[in-house]
């Protein structure tokens, strides 16, 4: 499986489209796929991904580009027309041949993707936030919060395409699924300052002064910078006038950083989300027009304060600073809040999504002690509990007792779970001995339907169960309603009739082997 990231970084773009295409690219890796980078040179962020050490083919540096009638918002962001662009695309992928050219960019539209393509028979995803263009895409990744992404993108999207929408598609590097969170601390002791990769209107020193000068804050304070940053030489300066002002510059990883401060001061992208995984009180500022599709929402969900001025002054900044500090309970609250938004798994649950929709491989493992929480949340997700046969959210408690009685009993109970080639978990397949048959149940996490890996499950399932209970017969119950599962039974050949259960008529199918 080969998949290429266009994409790009420079002063104007930031470098939180390349940075998150980055960590999906060791997902990817994970999965078994080959990764080939495509990316313009504009100035000196742009070398990020060689320092990476990842493939990249690099298009030339444009002389700039002024957008005409009909382009996109961002189309100068690309330094040329998308027709150029698209064939320089074209041309530096030919001979790779790629399954996917996943695009990271709001420079290109409908028009882009269509015509890449057709050029190259591959398959188009599309990063996004925006929904201000038409996308022509097969997979839409949205990472952002929002109450239905299927209405968001409702006018724009030019072909069917499954949507991965919701912090749960956070694209965060793998350390952040473990990397060790933020302690809360009632009083603030030490803020860190991280304004992104980009940050052309210098906010970092604008917040440092603010910090120091406006809410007058003595204790320890961290920003982080880079090297490439035209500012990198102010920053240093700056640090120099108050004790405690450290300056970081180019920081691989920056999850102790995230995690030690107390306060946070930072821009939207990626950084937001890796916050809130880390569950980092921030206060946060908009400094570019497409943070506007990430801070509101995260400000409504109670996961970080947003000073909602755009271009913000440094006394504006330290009054906001000031009343934050002090604010123990909100604070508290920003923690509450992020616990439930982002758990670091995104890349993984996207790279997955890709490579099954190319090489539909279901490995199966047994079911653990440490399974009990993901299992609860795909039985509460809220298409799988409309299509159960007992339709009530479960609790935590009767859930806990279930499961306990389920795996002391592994004569009569047999619980597996999918998983990617590179252990995603996928989905659920349980059996429970019913007489001289085996009940089968199953589903897919959210991420995982409408690719046709439901008859997979249930087959590779089926398959292990026999391997430990040769010729065990099977049978398995649906709704009317439950429209997909009918037809998975019946794709692989089982006998269908109606019957009762618990005063409901459902289909009941059995094996073809059995009774």
């Amino acid at each position: 499986m080969r998949i290429a990231l266009r994409t790009d970084a420079s002063r104007r773009i930031g470098t939180g489209h390349l940075r998150r295409c980055l960590s999906l690219a060791q997902a990817l890796r994970d999965e078994g796929a080959q990764v080939q980078f495509v990316c313009r040179e504009h100035d000196e962020i742009s070398g990020i991904a060689d320092e990476e050490q990842e493939a990249v083919a690099w298009l030339p540096k444009p002389p700039g580009y002024t957008p005409v009638e009909g382009d996109p918002a961002h189309a100068d962001w690309a330094g040329c027309a998308w027709q150029q662009d698209a064939d320089e695309t074209i041309a530096a992928l030919r001979d790779w041949k790629p399954d996917w050219v996943l695009v990271d960019h709001y420079a290109f539209d409908a028009r882009w993707h269509e015509r890449v393509a057709a050029a190259l028979a591959c398959r188009i995803a599309v990063i996004d936030d925006l929904a201000d263009r038409p996308l022509a895409c097969a997979v839409l990744i949205d990472q952002n919060l929002h109450s239905d992404h299927a209405v968001k993108y409702a006018a724009q999207l030019r072909l069917p395409a499954r949507i991965l929408g919701g912090p749960r598609y956070a694209l965060l590097a793998p350390r952040y699924r473990t990397a060790p969170r933020h302690r809360f601390q009632r009083h603030v002791k030490s803020i860190g300052i991280f304004m992104g990769g980009g940050d052309p209107d210098d906010f970092t020193s604008r917040v440092l002064v603010a910090c120091r000068d406006v809410a007058h804050f003595t204790g320890p304070i961290e920003l982080v910078s880079s090297s490439r940053n035209p500012n990198f030489a102010r920053h240093q300066e700056l640090a120099q006038r108050w004790p405690d002002t450290r300056v970081l510059h180019d920081e691989p990883d920056l999850t102790a950083f995230f995690a030690r401060h107390d306060l946070q001061v930072g821009s939207g992208g990626v950084a937001a989300w890796e916050r809130c995984v880390l569950r980092a009180p921030t206060l946060a500022l908009q400094i570019a027009p497409n943070q506007r599709a990430v801070l509101p929402q995260l400000a409504i969900a109670g996961a970080i304060e947003w000073l909602a001025v755009d271009g913000a002054t440094v006394q504006e900044i330290g009054d906001a600073v000031k009343e934050l500090i002090v604010a123990t309970r909100r604070r508290i609250a920003m923690v509450r809040a992020m616990r439930d938004l982002v758990d670091g798994m995104g890349c993984a649950r996207v790279a997955a999504a890709l490579s099954l929709a190319i090489e539909p491989r279901l490995p199966l493992r047994p079911v653990t002690r440490e399974d009990e929480a993901l299992l609860l949340a795909w039985a509460n997700e809220p298409t799988a509990r409309r299509y159960a046969l007992q339709r009530r959210v479960i609790w935590p408690p009767d859930h806990h007792a279930w499961f306990m009685r389920r795996l002391a009993n592994p004569a009569d109970c047999v619980i597996l779970i999918a998983t990617s080639s590179a252990g995603t978990p996928v989905g659920p397949i349980r059996f429970e001995r019913a007489g001289d048959s085996w009940t089968v149940s199953y589903s897919l996490d959210i991420a995982f339907r409408g690719i046709g890996l439901a008859a997979s499950l249930l087959a590779a399932g089926i398959e292990q169960l026999r391997a430990r209970e040769p010729g065990a017969r099977i049978e398995g119950w649906v709704r009317p309603d439950n429209v997909a599962s009918l037809q998975v039974f019946r794709r692989l050949g089982f006998v269908e009739s109606r019957a009762d259960y618990e005063g409901a008529e459902c289909h009941l199918f059995k094996s073809p082997d059995g009774p």
